[in-house]
């Protein structure tokens, strides 16, 4: 099954963190999310806010100037 990238390059802190937030709440038991990223402030402060749900893991990884954001909810 292929999997929605939302893109949210050249987006400026706090409208990553909200536009993630989201969507995340609108994802189902195991569900994933894949966003990238490229605002350093959001790269801090998306792991911070996604604390507050505690069913949803996250991974991050660095391509050249931007960051790629895998949330999936248990």
């Amino acid at each position: 099954m292929d999997q929605e990238v939302i893109d949210l390059c050249g987006r400026i802190c706090p409208y990553p963190v909200v536009e993630i937030i989201r969507e995340v709440e609108r994802l189902r038991s195991g569900e994933t999310l894949r966003c990238v990223i490229d605002d350093p402030l959001a790269l801090k402060s998306v792991p911070e806010e996604l604390a507050d749900f505690p069913d949803v893991t996250l991974t991050i990884t660095e391509h050249d100037a931007a960051w790629e954001i895998i949330v999936s909810r248990e």
